[in-house]
């Protein structure tokens, strides 16, 4: 009985001890707080939009605006040379310097003296562009472009073209010419001048009489001659009747005024004023001659003959390619 006893009351101990963890675990309150867990950090997000200073006026600051001018001289330098014309030297003719910085240019003229030499001291080195002219007829197309180093000198030679009071050029169609194909040819006439600054000046010269004279490899299916329109132009049709250049050129009359007649006396006796005095007439100055670029004529390549093919059942000829 005593063994049985001590077990029933570790039986009970046990249930007893159960019994009061269950008790501490639970409470008789329903909303009784729970355990807070621990804040988890979030980045902060702003909505408000940054301030707009874009309609904000700046008040004006007082300063100076600084501009860098381009000048020739003074310097240390000197640029010189020698302009011929189709004569040789040429004296009286303008030569003009253009020292060039970026895109600004400051410039300076001078003119040449006897041989035709001319001078420049005194100037800034850096670089030129030269050219020269005479007017109303010499003038250079392409001006020269150069270095000049500060403290020396350089010299340049230019070479003047004369440029005719009248000027043709030509356009022609087709181009090159087929050999037996009718061509047309284009001749347009225009005066030339150089102005004061040396500009070559071209206007179109209507009512000028021109002549065309063909060589034994043209045909004219027009007539040779004929005056300029409006446009300083007139068309020549014309067939090519060989291979080859085929030389062109046209007559225009001179514009060159005949010299004023010189009265002719008879002895040695002073002329006596009641006697008109006899004259020599003059002769007209001959036309102008323009040798025209020949043009290349060419044989037209044979038309491509499609090959003949027969109709379905049919035995008509064929182009084949023999085997």
């Amino acid at each position: 009985m005593t063994g049985a006893r001590r077990d029933q009351t570790r039986v009970l101990g046990v249930v007893v001890g159960i019994a009061v963890s269950v008790a501490a675990c639970t409470s008789s309150d329903p909303f009784e707080a729970l355990p807070v867990p621990d804040r988890v950090p979030t980045p902060t997000t702003s909505t408000v939009a940054p301030p707009d200073f874009s309609g904000v006026a700046l008040a004006p600051v007082e300063g100076s605006t600084t501009t860098s001018e381009v000048v020739v001289g003074p310097g240390r330098s000197t640029l010189a040379g020698r302009v011929d014309g189709p004569d040789g030297p040429l004296q009286g003719a303008v030569v003009r310097l253009e020292r060039l910085v970026g895109d600004a240019a400051a410039r300076l003229d001078v003119t040449t003296g006897p041989e035709g030499l001319w001078q420049a001291p005194d100037i800034l080195g850096g670089r030129y562009r030269v050219r020269a002219w005479r007017a109303p007829d010499l003038a250079v197309l392409e001006p020269q472009i150069l270095f000049l180093e500060s403290g020396r000198t350089a010299e340049t030679a230019l070479v003047l073209e004369r440029f005719r009071t009248l000027a043709v050029d030509t356009a022609i169609a087709p181009d090159p010419p087929f050999v037996g194909a009718r061509t047309n040819l284009l001749v347009r006439v225009s005066s030339q001048i150089v102005d004061d600054d040396g500009v070559v000046r071209a206007t179109p010269k209507a009512g000028v009489e021109v002549t065309l004279a063909t060589g034994a490899g043209w045909e004219a299916q027009s007539p040779v001659q004929a005056d300029t329109g409006t446009a300083g132009a007139v068309t020549f049709t014309l067939v090519c009747r060989a291979p080859g250049a085929q030389p062109l050129m046209v007559t225009i009359p001179s514009t060159t005024p005949p010299p004023d007649p010189a009265p002719t006396v008879t002895g040695s006796l002073p002329p006596d004023p009641a006697v008109p005095s006899s004259t020599v007439p003059t002769a007209a100055p001959p036309p102008e001659a323009f040798n025209l670029d020949p043009p290349e004529c060419v044989v037209p390549a044979p038309p491509t003959v499609p090959p003949t093919v027969p109709p379905p059942g049919g035995t008509g000829p064929t182009t084949t390619d023999a085997l």
